[in-house]
């Protein structure tokens, strides 16, 4: 029995409400001000002018009154109180260092720096924390791609996700048929509704024998409409690259690139963030299905071009080489990076890689099975969330 199913058998004794302390706490905590020397990126207003002053840099009386020209059409595009320029410049100042920090854009987070997602989309705002701009996803999509071996610890979704819930995760990814039931479950436990993330595409390569007419294609044309109605704050769809000699190979790439392209049509029409999951495989020892690529030569250029094609945020594989993350946060910019949580055997090392992948400036992190199979989910996540976004 799967270990979601007992602690449903136990979840009475688990209702002391340590989920709910532990996001009081920082909530108070955020709201309490913030450290000495960080400017306040939580305030939309702040990183709008700073993401106006970085591109100017106002060393002239001209530069400084395009800076609030520009200023000014995004306070009558948001509803915003129009400021005059001592009130722009006022404001700068009372940024904590912002004269070192917003003329040298390279001195904040990796995950702050690349501000515009959150610009341009109140759904983004709902995938991430405010306080850090950071992301627990939890992907319970599995189903999807019709492998039984996938099933195991998910058979009800309706019980699994009443859990989940409880675990308080930024977000939480599902396809069409079972996105509804997020919002009975956070009813049914009492629990604020996470933001949800759509699956739009499916395929047949995860299967543990590889087909003979492989083919990934997005679910239906009218997909980011069916997004809305659900509530959805983001769409994912997968780039994948096979390997040269698969059966397929080129097709599948094709198809992959088409619809990340239509997805992002859609996307820019309805202001909805796009998820691009980048997955390049290669052969297992059998040559009869694959496994994970690992040569950066070729997952970088893969997941540079899902920055190129328009991915908002960008899901990609854990390196081998854990410093090989930087290359790949690097060719990705401005798109923010979700690293999928690494599946080392031991709970100590996969709870120590969270914490360099967010040191190292990935924008979250995305975990599935790992807690879903987890001995205790709970406290296994709450030591996730920890990681991702301290105490």
């Amino acid at each position: 029995m799967s270990s979601i199913s007992a602690m449903l058998r136990n979840e009475k004794r688990d209702e002391d409400g340590q989920g709910d302390k532990m996001q009081d706490k920082g909530e108070r905590k955020a709201s309490g001000g913030r450290k000495r020397g960080v400017p306040n990126y939580q305030d939309e207003e702040d990183v709008e002018l700073a993401k106006i002053f970085s591109q100017i840099k106002p060393q002239t009386a001209r530069a400084w009154k395009t800076v609030v020209d520009l200023y000014e059409r995004w306070c009558t595009m948001t509803g915003k109180p129009i400021r005059d320029e001592r009130s722009v410049r006022n404001r700068i100042a009372k940024l904590n260092q912002a004269t070192k920090v917003l003329s040298d854009p390279s001195t904040a987070p990796t995950h702050v720096r690349s501000l515009h997602i959150f610009d341009r989309s109140a759904r983004a705002k709902r995938l991430f924390n405010t306080r850090d701009g950071r992301m627990l996803n939890i992907a319970v999509d599995h189903g999807i791609f019709n492998d039984g071996r996938f099933l195991a610890g998910i058979e009800s979704m309706s019980d699994v996700l009443k859990i989940l819930v409880q675990l308080h995760p930024n977000s939480i990814q599902l396809s069409p048929g079972q996105a509804h039931l997020l919002l009975t479950a956070s009813q049914a436990a009492g629990c604020p509704v996470p933001a949800l993330i759509l699956r739009c595409d499916v395929s047949n390569v995860y299967t543990a024998k590889f087909p003979c007419l492989p083919f990934c294609e997005l679910q239906n044309e009218n997909i980011i409409e069916e997004a809305i109605r659900l509530d959805a704050a983001g769409v994912i769809c997968t780039l994948l690259k096979l390997p040269e000699d698969a059966p397929g190979a080129v097709e599948i790439h094709k198809q992959t690139v088409r619809n990340v392209c239509t997805l992002r049509n859609s996307c820019t029409k309805w202001n909805m963030p796009l998820i691009v999951e980048v997955l390049a495989v290669k052969w297992n020892e059998n040559k009869d299905s694959f496994v994970l690529e690992t040569d950066m030569s070729i997952t970088a250029p893969l997941a540079r071009l899902a920055c190129e094609l328009g991915g908002d945020i960008l899901k990609c594989d854990p390196p081998v080489n854990i410093q090989d993350v930087k290359t790949i946060l690097h060719v990705c910019q401005p798109s923010q990076v979700l690293l999928r949580g690494s599946d080392k055997g031991d709970e100590e090392g996969m709870i120590e890689d969270a914490r360099k992948f967010i040191e190292m400036g990935a924008a979250g992190l995305v975990y599935g099975r790992s807690i879903i199979h987890h001995a205790d989910p709970a406290v296994f996540t709450r030591q996730i969330l920890k990681a991702i976004h301290g105490d």
